[in-house]
């Protein structure tokens, strides 16, 4: 078993163990909950309001909305038309249909003209006003004092309990409008910000002092706070409802282990491809340093060779022309591969000075390639490498392109060179395919590409590669 494997089975039992300890909690807390809510209803009430004197009012008129205009029924251009009656007195606008509309016209006429309603015209129309309140609440505000106590012998029923005048208001006026909401809403309970706790059963309404209802809270191991709290563990109304206990050392002790056996695997892989690198540049150091031996014996031979050139024959004088030339593409690599790996990187990537014309013949001479170049320089530029990556973009042309390899090189800010041929430069998906099953290919196409894009990258450079026709860019900043 691999480490990911084992950070994978650890992370299955934390979430495992934590889902089973957060589902008991849930499940602990309805029922603790259901058991607080039947203990406080046996308390003494701080205020008792009988499900007859509820039922009494009309809901509509003791919910919040009651105050806020009707745009279910009516449209804003209606209620826009009675602003403008009462601001008037008068009606400009055509005569309307809906009946309820009129009722309101027929309303805001009559206060704007100082005329008196009868008293049967509320009990025979809609209880509330299309542009928010009712109509007694309306009314109310258009009457004297001994009228007012007159209207509201006959009418108090008919007012929106937002109205002081409402038998109710007094009595709910700690509890929030959005609270009554709850509680006409078939809610059982709510907490007041004062902290006290309202309860609705089929007796009526309770309010709660939270002098009685805290301590048997605490005596349960329920915190109870209102929904503002941050984390709750199981939610009701506006009730946030936690264990009082601490939270499981359980879960706190699978969570710091998992932690710690993370932190302990990643820090053990970092420093395992830490030490596997140095132990790879070490190789390659002392292969470097093992390689500089037999080539400099192989240079003594080629030297020996080369004062006894004229008396070989044509055929032993190509292979020593031959063996001259890895004699020497050896001993610059060796050279080559030594400031490589150096720390330095400024030593990784040696430069050569030399002009761009001779550079470019000396590489392009074995493929028998011409090229263009738009200004020959004598530019200061990692040639070995360099010629690695244009290499590989010749070769790989030459195996998978179609027609003929041309080469173009423009030097300006940018050193641009360009090997492209009539070919169709494979897909993302192609090269991918190739690099995941390199069965696929004898030649193997596309690893070459990924070497160069890398060596590129390292250099400050970048690898191009455009399909149709294939054209490959190498660009190095000057």
């Amino acid at each position: 078993m691999n480490r990911f494997q084992l950070i994978g089975l650890l992370v299955v039992f934390s979430v495992n163990a934590s889902s089973a300890i957060a589902q008991d909690n849930a499940t602990n807390l309805q029922t603790l909950w259901q058991q607080f809510y039947q203990q406080a209803g046996l308390l003494s009430p701080e205020q008792n309001l009988s499900q007859a004197d509820i039922n009494r009012y009309p809901k509509s008129l003791l919910l919040s909305s009651s105050q806020y205009p009707i745009f279910s029924q009516f449209h804003w251009q209606e209620i826009q038309q009675l602003w403008q009656i009462d601001d008037q007195c008068q009606q400009n606008q055509p005569l309307v249909t809906k009946a309820a509309l009129q009722d309101a016209i027929e309303f805001e006429l009559a206060l704007c003209q100082k005329k008196s309603l009868a008293n049967n015209w509320f009990d025979n129309k809609a209880l509330l006003h299309p542009a928010g309140g009712s109509y007694a609440d309306r009314y109310l505000t258009s009457l004297d004092k001994p009228h007012r106590e007159l209207f509201l012998t006959q009418h108090r029923r008919q007012l929106t309990l937002a109205n002081q005048e409402h038998p109710l208001h007094a009595l709910l006026s700690e509890l929030s409008p959005q609270g009554v909401d709850a509680l006409l809403s078939g809610y059982r309970a709510y907490i007041t910000e004062q902290s006290t706790l309202w309860l609705n059963n089929d007796s009526g309404w309770k309010a709660i002092g939270a002098n009685q209802w805290q301590p048997l809270a605490h005596s349960m191991k329920l915190a109870i706070a209102n929904n503002t709290a941050a984390i709750c563990s199981f939610r009701y109304s506006n009730i946030c409802l936690n264990v009082a206990t601490p939270a499981p050392q359980l879960t706190r002790w699978i969570l710091a282990f998992l932690a710690l056996a993370i932190a302990f695997l990643i820090t053990r892989n970092l420093y395992q491809r830490r030490q596997n690198a140095k132990e790879r540049q070490f190789i390659l150091q002392l292969l470097t340093h093992e390689l500089r031996t037999p080539i400099t014996s192989l240079g003594f031979t080629v030297e020996m060779f080369r004062d006894q050139f004229d008396e070989l024959s044509d055929n032993t004088q190509q292979t020593v022309w031959r063996l001259m030339a890895d004699h020497q593409r050896l001993a610059q690599l060796a050279e080559t591969s030594k400031g490589y790996l150096s720390s330095q990187p400024e030593d990784q990537f040696q430069h050569q000075s030399a002009y761009l014309s001779d550079w470019l013949d000396h590489y392009l001479e074995k493929y028998s390639l011409d090229y263009t170049l738009n200004e020959d320089r004598e530019l200061n530029l990692p040639y070995y490498w360099l010629g690695i990556c244009l290499e590989n973009l010749i070769e790989n042309a030459q195996q998978h392109g179609k027609g003929n390899v041309d080469i173009d090189i423009h030097v300006d800010q940018v050193l641009r060179i360009q090997v492209s041929d009539q070919g169709e430069f494979p897909s993302i998906a192609q090269r991918w395919l190739t690099l995941v099953s390199p069965s696929m290919s004898k030649t193997n196409m596309g690893i070459g590409l990924v070497i160069v894009s890398r060596l590129m990258k390292q250099m400050g450079g970048k690898l191009i590669c455009q399909r149709k026709p294939t054209r490959c860019i190498l660009e190095l900043p000057l």
